[in-house]
């Protein structure tokens, strides 16, 4: 086994980039609307070029986090690969047992980690929580995109809570993304300044036995098996 092994696949790191690269847009474009009167705001604005101009581009990024939505879906209900990594990164029973017991080593009432597979807990709530994100934003997002119909079959206090809950959604977003995940990510001491899995799909022999033993034990198996 060479000192990196591949832990996520082209297909899943283009789906990453793209995800976050829309997510940064909308958040750019959308927060700044709901914070009108920031200075920070009113300047972003102006270096998008206007209101009219914020609002084509939010749109346009919008059809992208639409279309990558649809194709995760296709990806993970119709492929080996999808399915696999969808059944990976679904929380069971055992997650709850490694919380507490991460949080009794944390408290020092353990001396003893929990022993991950391809993902922990934390891996699992950060996808799980954008995927609900980003349903309620697409869902908000599509009844405020067509206000006019919207309001031709809804009464106007659904459209009302719907702007409040696209907006607050959006903030929510903006601290899992940028202050959990990123950090977690990229500013954690053990990988500053930057984690490169995203880039190359690679992890350190290292770092994948320290954070995900079970996973490491099930590729030694495997490559053992193939010696056989």
């Amino acid at each position: 086994m060479n000192n990196r092994v591949q832990r996520l696949s082209l297909n899943q790191r283009i789906q990453h980039i793209v995800l976050l690269t829309s997510m940064i847009i909308l958040l750019l474009t959308g927060l700044v609307l709901k914070f009108h009167n920031n200075v920070f705001s009113i300047w972003l604005i102006k270096r998008e070029g206007g209101v009219w101009v914020r609002g084509l581009i939010h749109r346009t990024f919008a059809i992208v986090l639409i279309l990558l939505a649809v194709y995760h879906i296709v990806w993970v209900t119709f492929t080996d690969e999808g399915h696999r990594e969808l059944m990976a990164i679904t929380p069971g029973r055992r997650d709850f047992s490694d919380f507490f017991q991460k949080l009794a080593y944390n408290l020092g009432l353990s001396d003893n980690l929990p022993r991950f597979e391809k993902y922990d807990y934390l891996q699992k709530f950060q996808y799980w929580g954008v995927v609900a994100g980003t349903i309620v934003m697409i869902l908000t997002g599509l009844i405020l995109w067509f206000v006019n119909q919207s309001m031709a079959v809804l009464p106007k206090w659904i459209i009302d809570l719907t702007l409040i809950i696209h907006g607050w959604d959006g903030v929510l977003i903006f601290i899992v993304l940028f202050l959990f995940h990123m950090y977690n990510v990229h500013l954690n001491p053990e990988v500053f300044p930057m984690s490169k899995t995203w880039l190359d799909g690679k992890i350190s022999i290292e770092r994948l036995k320290q954070d995900h033993l079970l996973e490491y034990e099930r590729l030694i198996s495997e490559k053992k098996d193939g010696k056989n």
